[in-house]
């Protein structure tokens, strides 16, 4: 029974601090994984990433700030990531008089 209480403890005090933290481990942390995404987003993944050409691109590519989101999901990702990563395909389309 000691023990049990015991370890109840030391996880309500690992949890305490990795919430203390995690804003600022949001600041630092590498890219989110999409499993991560997809685990709560999976129904946009299906509808719009696996069926278009995003399908070979990571969440993070899009969206910045993932990991904040995921820190506190009352934030929400911006779209933003690296511009000329977009205009490789979007460029092209307009040329080719796709919408973009």
């Amino acid at each position: 029974m000691l023990r049990s209480v015991s370890m109840d403890l030391c996880r309500a005090a690992a949890l305490s601090l990795s919430l203390a933290a995690a804003p600022l481990l949001a600041q630092t942390a590498a890219p989110v994984k999409d499993e991560i995404c997809v685990s709560c987003h999976a129904e946009p993944s299906a509808k719009f990433h696996s069926q278009t050409s995003h399908k070979k691109l990571a969440c993070a590519a899009c969206h910045v700030g993932g990991a904040e989101h995921v820190a506190d999901t009352r934030t929400r990702p911006k779209i933003g990531g690296d511009q000329n990563l977009c205009a490789s395909c979007h460029q092209a389309r307009k040329k080719h008089g796709g919408s973009g």
